[in-house]
Parts: structure tokens; C-alpha cells; sequence
């Protein structure tokens, strides 16, 4: 997260004040993928893998997982959704649950931890207050705040069990 934060303000910076969590997923987990490169994992997103099935998990389908790491010794690997507009508890507990499910559906043979990310940008003080209360929440296992104070971004992640 500390590569995350220190690439977020590069580009915060050179953007002048565009977040890359503003765009689409896909450039949201780009983003995160390159910042675990800075880490010095070795990172891989968008990729083909096979998925149990949504509605019956006892069929495999083709689908794409969101970003894998890996860390040396472990392999991580998450789901995200995002959201751009973080107006009630309620709208970011179902998005986090969106990202939850499709966690589930990748088999436990790619990874040692498994987490349903969420990623929001917040730009008005309102909504920063309630991100900030949904990442102190029994629903949220960790929440980050990255980014300058005026408009952070946010990621919350729910560990798949």
C-alpha cells in the first residue's frame, strides 16, 4: 500500500489532480498491478483463468481473474469493483459483496490469500466521512486511505475465508 499511495500522488501530481481510479476497473487494477511491481512483487492482471461457475460452482467457465501477485514465499490474488460515487454504507457493502463473489468463484489452487477489493475516490467531505466509517466496519477485514486528503482514495477488502 505504501507503493500504491507513493504512485497514486505521483500521478495525482502529474495529472493535475485526475485520479487513475477515476477511469474503469481494468485501469484501476492496472494501477494497483503496477504499484505491487514497485513492491517488488511479480505482479499479473486482467489474465484468462478458469472460474467455478456464479450459479453453480460445480462447473468451471472461462473467464478472467482481476490481478495475482506474487510475493516470494505467497501468492495473493483479488477481485475488484469500484464505485464513483461512495454516497451510503449500504451502496459500498453491496459492491464489496460483488467483488466477494467473484473472488469465490476462482479455485484455491492459484493463491495462499484471496481478498474482494473495493476502490472508490471520494471528493467531497461527506462522502469521505462515510468512507471512512465503512472501512471501520465489521464488514471491512482492512480499508486503506491513499492519495491527498481533499479527494483519497479508498480501498477496502473482505479476506475470502
Amino acid at each position: 500500500m505504501l507503493s500504491a499511495d507513493e504512485l497514486y500522488m505521483r500521478f495525482y501530481d502529474r495529472l493535475e489532480g485526475d485520479s487513475p481510479f477515476l477511469y474503469h476497473e481494468v485501469a484501476s487494477v492496472g494501477f494497483l498491478a503496477s504499484s505491487a511491481a514497485m513492491a517488488g512483487y511479480l505482479p499479473m492482471n486482467e489474465y484468462d483463468v478458469f472460474k467455478k461457475g456464479k450459479l453453480d460452482k460445480r462447473y468451471k467457465e472461462r473467464g478472467r481473474a482481476d490481478l495475482w501477485f506474487d510475493a516470494g514465499d505467497r501468492c495473493y490474488s483479488f477481485e475488484f469493483k469500484r464505485t464513483r460515487r461512495p454516497v451510503t454504507m449500504g451502496y459500498l457493502e453491496d459492491r464489496l459483496n460483488s467483488a466477494l463473489e467473484d473472488i469465490n468463484c476462482i479455485y484455491s489452487e492459484e493463491y495462499h490469500y484471496a481478498a474482494a477489493c473495493l476502490v472508490t475516490v471520494a471528493t467531497e467531505p461527506k462522502r469521505i466521512a462515510v468512507c471512512q466509517d465503512f472501512g471501520r466496519s465489521r464488514l471491512v477485514d482492512f480499508a486503506y486511505q491513499i492519495g491527498p486528503v481533499e479527494e483519497p482514495a479508498f480501498l477496502f477488502f473482505r479476506l475470502k475465508v
